[in-house]
């Protein structure tokens, strides 16, 4: 078993190292559905920014090759972020300074970090759970949160069988080894948080791509997104077959 976890680590390093290392990333075709994501996107950094106050100490958990970096700064907090993959962390890096947000930059395993016990007020992160083993990231997760600090993720969702056929015919846009999040994955979090609230977006949002670049964009967004909040408050089982949910976690169960 060992073995296998290791080979897939490989194999992410492997993924990650070539995708940040290239000129151009061979994603930005998937940019016309991330056109999408303001809603939750905003949702997200309203949880951050309350989650977040002056002079927090926060971890941004496999931070890619970076972004949000005026955002992250204008919180004030006392910032560290990790990846698995060395060219994101030196894009990462790069751009952070560029930017002038101080931030500790560190090549890492997401599963076994070197943080202390009880760091971190808030650890946020980015479609980095659906990479991971989800016991193993979450006990590390409730291990290095402080009792009174929370986890705040922004990722996929793996029912909606439109979208995972879309997943099936484009399989080199990602790693071989990512799952995006099941219930079951969703109660695991249960074993290792206290309090659990997710927030889930975009099932007939997704019907707003043919619009994208014209006049009729936002307000197709709007309506669309509308919908979804109500078949997601209407209908308790609808929600995870949407495409984005937004999780928050706090009360770590401490082992």
């Amino acid at each position: 078993m060992e073995s296998l976890e290791s080979d897939i680590k490989v194999r992410e390093r492997e993924f990650h190292n070539e995708r940040f290392g290239a000129e151009c990333d061979p994603r930005s075709d998937l940019s016309k559905y991330y056109s999408l994501t303001q809603e939750c996107n905003e949702y997200y950094r309203s949880l951050i920014r309350a989650n977040a106050p002056a002079g927090s100490t926060v971890l941004e958990y496999g931070c890619g090759n970076g972004a949000n970096f005026n955002f992250y700064k204008s919180l004030n907090c006392d910032f560290y972020a990790i990846d698995i993959s060395s060219e994101a962390i030196k894009k990462a890096a790069a751009a952070a300074a560029s930017k002038g947000l101080e931030c500790k930059y560190s090549v890492a395993d997401a599963e076994h970090t070197n943080f202390d016990s009880d760091f971190f007020d808030l650890v946020l992160g980015s479609g980095i759970l659906h990479h991971l083993d989800i016991n193993k990231s979450l006990a590390e997760l409730s291990r290095v949160t402080k009792q009174t600090g929370c986890c705040v993720f922004f990722e996929p969702l793996g029912h909606n069988p439109l979208i995972n056929m879309f997943r099936a015919l484009t399989p080199k846009l990602r790693s071989q080894d990512e799952h995006p999040l099941h219930d079951r994955d969703l109660e695991t979090m249960k074993r290792y948080f206290g309090a659990i609230d997710i927030s889930y977006f975009h099932f007939f949002g997704l019907a707003a791509v043919p619009f994208r670049g014209t006049r009729f964009f936002a307000k197709a967004l709007r309506r669309l997104g509308q919908l979804d909040a109500y078949f997601v408050r209407r209908f308790g089982w609808f929600g995870k077959y949407c495409w984005i949910c937004v999780i928050r976690m706090s009360n770590p169960i401490k082992d």
